[in-house]
């Protein structure tokens, strides 16, 4: 049975043609630069721009087939592990949905995600992977293999479909350990990832070719400098997880990359001599007589749907869920409105029976003791300056609703505002040196108030960077005047690139303090 994959990577698209594991077609198509021919080409959307290419490919090498799996890179997903107390399979996705609010930068409705949990029973917690894209980018992919007049059987995050090639080598999954896939000859995103027994704790994507960097084409062992920047985005990315896992320490990091390159050694001690157990997989045996290239390895693993692993993320099926739910609720909302409306209608005609025969029976009677009872309470009631004795229960309900009004309006006044020149007046002193603000924004949303800032670390060692970062957030959180205008301060992304002014690296950043209301 053969089965058609693509990746979509950050230079390369990627399609591999399987029958079974065996690798029929292997096509790697290089992403065209920005156009430069002027307003008429910048029309062409992208969708129709990535199907084309596609399509001339797969005529030129006579593919044919009917569905197609999907990859994609981490630059187009947001990706967040996290933990929450131990609940029930019901109140699982619920709590997952509004508790990821805190770790992603978006709205929850402007995305489509997938959600993965497991219970663990040692700390009593529920362990969370979220796996989420924006809706319009989600549909561009969607319409680029519609275009195609192929169905989508899955689109997933490419790293995780790594792991079905770590099932095909036999790799052992069991305790904790870390993948990272490499291909240091071309442009392509490598990943770090780190399972407990199949289950992702932790990924992070690394780009370690910026800006006008290329790597060395014509030979087989790139430039020291790369190499040594690999080492150093691997040392962040374990000293990242140490602080989020303090407590899971990795047991053996697993290489996917090139068998032939002669820094594999090099990066294999450099693993040991941090106190880590490493191994090279060697996927050689499937790629016989091919260059190894690592986004042709990830639409491998894409095409190797008769694989299964622990991670069970798929958005498309997610988006299917979700307009399925929708249509759910929406015919639900029709009939219970309809249900509603026809119980209403009973009930008004029986109710307005029982009253004509009520009034018509007692309403003599009733009448005069009735009269008699409120003209009591009238008179018994305090005397007020600024109520008559003679308003009606409704007219004092419409006063008190009024005064109400007017004491909520002044308790947001008073109570919910947040003043910033206090806050203006902290931010020198706790932020750390060698930090600079690019950005300072406040924002106001219907549920939630802040600010957002955005700066860079400058010196020279991403390490000492880090820690300056961390420094500052931590002085904020301890700051008095942080503490009470804000209840959450976190980190959302912080990213490295080239100095321009040096020969190291600068370190970006944003820090956002919030307060629900």
């Amino acid at each position: 049975m053969s089965s058609l994959a693509v990746y979509f990577g950050p230079k390369i698209i990627s399609i591999v043609d399987c029958a079974g594991i065996k690798p029929l077609n292997n096509i790697q198509i290089a992403l065209p630069e920005p156009s430069t021919e002027g307003a008429l080409e910048e029309k062409v959307p992208d969708e129709m721009k990535l199907s084309t290419l596609i399509k001339e490919a797969l005529i030129k090498h006579k593919i044919e087939a009917k569905t197609i799996a999907v990859g994609l890179s981490g630059k187009d997903l947001i990706i967040r592990t996290f933990e929450m107390p131990a609940l029930s399979r019901q109140e699982v996705s619920g709590a997952a949905s509004f508790e990821v609010k805190k770790y992603i930068p978006f709205k929850l409705e402007e995305l489509t995600f997938d959600i993965q949990w497991i219970q663990d029973k040692a700390i009593q917690k529920t362990r969370v992977l979220f796996v989420g894209i924006k809706k319009d980018a989600l549909d561009k992919y969607i319409a680029v293999t519609s275009k195609l007049g192929l169905k989508p059987q899955a689109i997933e995050y490419s790293a995780f479909s790594l792991l079905r090639l770590l099932r095909l080598t036999h790799c052992k999954e069991s305790g904790i350990i870390a993948v990272v896939n490499i291909d240091v000859l071309r442009n392509d995103e490598a990943n770090f990832v780190v399972l407990e027994d199949g289950f992702p704790l932790f990924s992070r994507d690394i780009t370690f070719l910026r800006g006008g960097e290329e790597a060395e084409e014509n030979t087989e062992v790139p430039s020291s400098g790369i190499l040594e920047k690999l080492k150093r985005e691997l040392q962040i990315s374990l000293d990242y997880y140490d602080r989020k896992f303090p407590s899971k320490n990795i047991k053996t990091v697993h290489f996917i990359m090139d068998k032939d390159y002669s820094g594999r050694a090099d990066l294999l001690d450099f693993v040991m001599d941090l106190g880590l157990g490493s191994r090279f997989i060697d996927i050689s045996r499937y790629f016989q007589g091919q260059e190894f290239s690592l986004p042709s390895v990830k639409a491998y693993s894409g095409s190797l749907v008769n694989i299964r692993t622990s991670v069970k993320i798929d958005l498309l099926e997610a988006k299917a869920r979700s307009v399925k739910k929708v249509g759910k609720e929406q015919y639900d909302k029709v009939a219970e409105t309809a249900q509603f409306k026809f119980k209403q209608t009973v009930k008004l005609a029986v109710s307005g029976l029982l009253l004509c025969v009520l009034v018509f029976f007692f309403g003599v009677y009733r009448s005069m003791p009735i009269k008699g009872e409120i003209k009591n309470i009238v008179n018994i009631r305090p005397s007020v300056l600024t109520v008559s004795a003679g308003l009606s229960s409704e007219e004092m309900e419409k006063i008190q609703q009024r005064y109400q009004g007017k004491i909520e309006a002044l308790d947001k006044v008073i109570k919910q505002r947040l003043y910033f020149t206090s806050i203006l007046d902290a931010i020198p002193r706790v932020i750390s040196k060698g930090i600079w603000l690019t950005e300072v924004n406040f924002f106001r949303e219907r549920n939630a108030s802040g600010l957002t800032l955005r700066g860079i670390v400058s010196l020279g060692d991403t390490t000492k960077e880090m820690d300056a970062i961390n420094t500052f957030v931590a002085k904020m959180k301890e700051d008095a005047t942080f503490r009470k205008s804000f209840k959450d301060i976190n980190i959302v992304s912080i990213d490295h690139e080239q100095g321009r002014e040096s020969k190291g690296t600068n370190t970006n950043f944003v820090i956002t303090a919030s307060q629900s209301q």
